[in-house]
């Protein structure tokens, strides 16, 4: 199925204010398939008082998760906004694929997830949307669906925070047929839901549907055979029957449901492509999602025996201590999930449209350490998993190394590195001398050089010469300057001229100096790899960047660089580069590291020709991934082909490999 380029159609058959996102008609992560569902949710924002806040993030997306994210926004005063056509990044995994992003309609309503009411507006206006959604695909109400009822696994989300069932009865309502039963496009293999619980006479003794904590779900599977386990609701109970014991016996219930859901990865699960993420990375998470939950489940089986304990005889103290066990299995909870939701997210972006570039990323960083290790002095032990890639919008390139704890992980040890890498430039495989750079510091780590190599600059600057206050400066840059220097050993000139790309700003930018930045001046950053370059055995391609970053920054002392830091660079930048290049560092087996990263004018000629194969869509021979990024880099700079021509053909050759 195309584009449904007939949604705004469809929307203005209600009464609805409808607007249409300029270039809806267009937007989408490719053609729908048959559309089997339409899937509801919420945006969770923090405003409570803009009408349409998300609009934004909807059309383009989060960070983490490209656009669009919906094929319509619903705003808190009922307007509907059309976002997009095509597919759109809103299920993310689900239990049936008639729920996925290619087969169902995402509508995001603007709500904050929290408030227990919505404006009755909105909630018209939905039931009013979903209504001619269903009638112009034909579909039957059944079809209608909350994002918590397909996402994998069970309990993964919670929107959109209302009662489904009652709302799909609002829907029915509208054409004047009886609802159906939730039921929805086939399933593999579940229980049928029971029929829902008759709805509160009265609104105010509706109880919020978004309390985690509460045990009132329908049809909870306790013996994993799909039983399901009979429910209070509020509003409903039995005659006789106390709330605390029920309630009490909820919390071990929910708590223990949560563990549950906090289950381990399967490869299988983010697709059959290569591009999905590596047994050894997904086997490296689960070990850290086991070490997790481990004292996760110490907490809820101690909940299990005090909720019991509770409920047989009820004293403050017993009741006391269950919420207690709650409240530290809730925040246990919540950390654990903090690292599942990070991986899921991370290891997803594999299966939609930039799985093939990050996969191609991949062997770029898996080359470079291949190389390293390759030509070490030494046996040492070899690093697993390799290096992960993967895209985060408006944000510089990064690198998260081994062993590290992580702030966006709650301080757990990050089990492998991760590179970061900015959709500007993946779009754009020529600037990617980044990727070599932050393969460098991660290497750095795991060649124990951390502290060699600071001292070595040390070292290096004092035999120079160089006064101390200048030397602690270049010190304190030492990391990035070793991802440099590593890059253009590993990438030869085409590092120098992305460096240049990247680093190339205004005079005030590029002149200015931070006391206490690790990042070299952009100004003296470029001599230092020219240098680098020129040892490499290429002194007229260093000369002529050296003399392009002249003509660009004519004026150095106009700038904010420390005179005396200036006036020693002549000096300071050769040792820096001896002390980086060529020294023997233990780490390395007795080895500098020019003697284990070699790159030479003939690994140049190998570059060029493989650019030239790279214009014509051919394949461009037995060249190192990493020499690829040069090869692209070549062909553009000698106009051998057009940008997209090229970018296209530099993925298609790496995921050929």
């Amino acid at each position: 199925m195309p584009y449904l380029t007939d949604l705004a159609g469809v929307a203005r058959k209600t009464n609805l204010e409808v607007i249409e996102v300029p270039g809806w008609e267009t937007r989408g992560r490719g053609e729908m398939s048959d559309v089997r569902a339409v899937v509801c949710h919420h945006t969770a924002t923090l405003n409570r008082t803009a009408d349409m806040p998300s609009l934004d993030i909807l059309i383009n997306g989060r960070p983490d998760l490209a656009g669009p994210l919906s094929h319509f926004g619903l705003s808190r005063s009922g307007k509907v906004y059309v976002i997009a056509a095509g597919r759109c990044n809103h299920a993310g995994a689900v239990q049936n694929p008639s729920w996925g992003n290619s087969h169902s309609i995402g509508i995001e309503a603007e709500a904050t997830g929290t408030d227990a009411t919505w404006p009755e507006v909105q909630m018209a206006a939905f039931a009013q949307l979903c209504r001619v959604l269903i009638d112009h695909f034909g579909l039957s109400v059944s079809a209608v669906l909350g994002h918590k009822d397909v996402a994998d696994p069970p309990g993964r989300k919670i929107d959109p925070n209302f009662d489904m069932p009652a709302f799909r009865a609002r829907i029915s309502a509208l054409s004047g047929t009886p609802a159906p039963a939730p039921t929805p496009t086939p399933v593999p293999t579940p229980a049928p839901a029971p029929a829902p619980a008759p709805a509160p006479s009265s609104p105010w003794l509706s109880w919020p549907s978004w309390l985690p904590s509460m045990p009132w779900y329908e049809g909870e599977s306790m013996n994993g055979a799909g039983a399901a386990t009979p429910v209070v609701r509020p509003g409903t109970p039995r005659a006789g029957q106390d709330v605390l014991p029920v309630y009490l016996s909820g919390q071990a219930l929910n708590v223990r449901r949560h563990l549950n859901a906090l289950r381990d990865f399967r490869r299988d699960e983010f697709g059959s492509q290569p591009a999905r993420p590596s047994e050894g990375h997904v086997q490296a998470v689960n070990s850290l999602l086991a070490t997790l939950r481990g004292p996760l489940k110490t907490v809820v089986e101690r909940l299990d025996r005090a909720s019991d304990a509770a409920q047989t005889r009820p004293s403050e103290s017993r009741v006391g201590l269950a919420m207690e066990l709650k409240t530290q299995a809730h925040d246990l909870v919540r950390a654990t999930e903090r690292v599942w939701d990070f991986y899921f997210e991370l290891f997803g972006q594999r299966q939609g449209a930039f799985g093939e570039w990050l996969d191609a990323c991949d062997r770029i960083t898996l080359d470079c350490y291949q190389h390293v290790f390759m030509h070490l002095g030494n046996e040492r032990s070899i690093p697993s998993p390799p290096p992960f890639c993967y895209m985060r919008t408006g944000f510089s390139p990064a690198t998260f190394r081994r062993g590290i704890p992580l702030r966006r992980l709650g301080r757990q040890v990050n089990p492998f590195p991760l590179v970061q890498l900015p959709y500007h430039r993946l779009v754009n495989p020529w600037t990617m001398g980044a990727i070599l750079h932050e393969v460098s510091h991660n290497l750095q780590n795991e060649l124990q050089l951390e502290q060699a190599v600071p001292s070595s600059i040390a070292s290096r600057l004092r035999e120079a010469g160089i006064p101390e206050p200048v030397a602690s400066v270049w010190v304190r840059w030492n990391r990035e300057i070793f991802g440099d220097m590593v890059g253009c050993l590993l990438g030869g000139e085409a590092f120098v001229a992305s460096l240049m790309d990247v680093i190339g700003r205004t005079s005030a930018q590029s002149l200015g100096y931070s006391p206490r930045s690790v990042h070299p001046t952009p100004y003296l950053r470029t001599f230092l790899s020219c240098e680098l370059l020129r040892r490499m055995g290429f002194p007229e391609r260093a000369a002529e960047y050296r003399r392009a970053w002249s003509q660009l920054y004519p004026s150095p002392r106009e700038g904010a660089l420390p005179p005396k830091l200036l006036a020693t660079a002549d000096r300071t930048i050769p040792a820096v580069v001896e002390a980086v290049c060529y020294t023997r560092f233990n780490g390395l087996g007795g080895k500098a590291l020019r003697d284990v990263i070699f790159f030479e004018p003939r690994h140049q000629s190998m570059i060029e020709e493989a650019g030239r194969r790279l214009a014509k869509g051919v394949d461009p021979g037995v060249v190192p991934e990493r020499f690829l990024i040069g090869a692209v880099r070549s062909a553009l700079d000698q106009g051998r082909a057009e940008p997209e021509r090229l970018m296209r053909n530099f993925y298609v050759q790496l995921a050929r490999r």
